[in-house]
């Protein structure tokens, strides 16, 4: 925890009562819904303030994020009130990428986003779902000007781009939506509080993925109805809650790729200190290593657990990371094979277009290490070992 000032200036800062009457105030709105969010929402930044050092930037950047979700709520039931067949809308069958992080999910995301026969969690729609008030009919949407003009994306972060790089009008995981619940594992990989994800791991989750769907829906509305094309989600945090998520999403076709976590938990680790170093002013990059590894070995204890009693071994299409790096056309087919569309030869070829134009490290190369975060090898085998004999080793 912070010392005793910092955290009660940080408090005063981030008030959540504030924060609710000032996106009331942009929107000229009131209702946000069915789903009870302000409990989440002070849990959330009670946590922020005792253990996050905010800078400047920091700190506005938090508060115009609490405050864009708020408006995009309310935003998002008015257009319900006015419209109740947003409701109807059918998002029960996504193509579905789990895994743990830095596996190959992004890559195999944005294949799998390629062609037009799907729908797409566009960087600016996961943003602000809901339209803004000026937009003009075939004219360019203003909410990409909005995160173009928002300070959010920087090109001065060559590690954090190396590793994930984000484009406003290219897909990027729905993660960002989940945010909307303010109760969810998203927040928790930029925000190192044992006691918040403490508290939303015991916590249920089913009014977050309840949000998310109704945001699903209203995306599709938007964009002229289904029409036989199937969402692309991938969101890391599904991880732990995949019963919450087939609940959601019943007719999902599952992905997941494999990597030995002995890369994928630095690698993740380094990738969000870089996240973090965008609103903090100093990182303990020892204490942020020891908070990745305990947050995904108790996200991969729940998976492994929801798998077994749930015998989701033949939803669950396994791959391993070679071979998303190789041969993901390989993976594309097999999964369109399990799901119910036909992969069309348009679609193939856009996919494997993506695939050989996009190199890994086309963005710089991403290095990292076990040690500059504090961990061993052996920390990686005594938290994920069952993991690797039954999906790594195998290989």
């Amino acid at each position: 925890m912070l010392d005793k000032q910092r955290y009660e200036a940080q408090c005063l800062e981030l008030d959540a009562g504030k924060l609710i009457v000032e996106a009331q105030r942009l929107a000229g709105l009131t209702d946000f819904g069915p789903f009870e969010f302000e409990t989440a929402l002070r849990k959330l930044l009670d946590c922020f303030a005792k253990d996050m050092p905010l800078s400047e930037q920091g700190m506005a950047l938090l508060k115009a994020d609490i405050v864009r979700l708020l408006v995009n709520r309310l935003r998002m039931e008015r257009d319900i009130k006015a419209h109740p067949e947003i409701l109807q809308e059918d998002v029960s069958d996504p193509f579905i990428i789990i895994g743990l992080p830095r596996s190959g999910t992004t890559k195999l995301h944005k294949m799998f986003s390629a062609p037009d026969t799907v729908q797409k969690t566009l960087f600016w729609r996961m943003q602000n779902p809901a339209p803004f008030p000026d937009a003009v009919p075939g004219e360019p949407d203003p909410r990409i000007a909005a995160i173009a003009n928002s300070g959010l994306l920087t090109d001065d972060n060559p590690d954090m781009n190396a590793a994930h790089p984000i484009a406003i009008e290219e897909v990027e995981e729905e993660g960002l939506v989940y945010q909307m619940s303010f109760k969810d594992y998203t927040w928790s990989q930029l925000l190192d509080s044992p006691e918040y994800f403490d508290w939303i791991m015991s916590e249920s989750s089913t009014e977050g993925y309840s949000l998310a769907k109704r945001v699903f829906q209203y995306l599709q509305w938007q964009d002229g109805g289904k029409r036989g094309r199937p969402w692309v989600f991938k969101s890391v945090p599904h991880f732990a809650y995949l019963d919450t998520l087939l609940e959601h999403f019943p007719r999902a076709t599952f992905i997941q790729p494999h990597r030995d976590p002995h890369k994928c938990i630095p690698s993740f680790a380094k990738f969000t200190s870089g996240l973090a170093h965008i609103y903090a002013d100093s990182l303990d990059e020892h204490k942020h290593g020891a908070e990745t590894l305990r947050t995904w070995s108790i996200a991969m204890k729940r998976f492994l657990d929801v798998r077994d009693r749930l015998q989701l071994d033949d939803r669950i299409l396994d791959v391993d990371y070679e071979l998303v790096r190789h041969d993901p056309m390989k993976i594309v087919r097999e999964a369109y094979a399990k799901s119910p569309y036909e992969l069309s030869p348009e679609a193939d070829e856009k996919m494997l277009a993506w695939h050989t134009h996009n190199v890994q490290g086309k963005h710089g190369k991403h290095e990292y290490s076990l040690a500059e975060f504090g961990l061993t090898p052996d920390d990686i085998e005594d938290n994920f070992g069952h993991y690797m004999s039954r999906f790594i080793n195998k290989h």
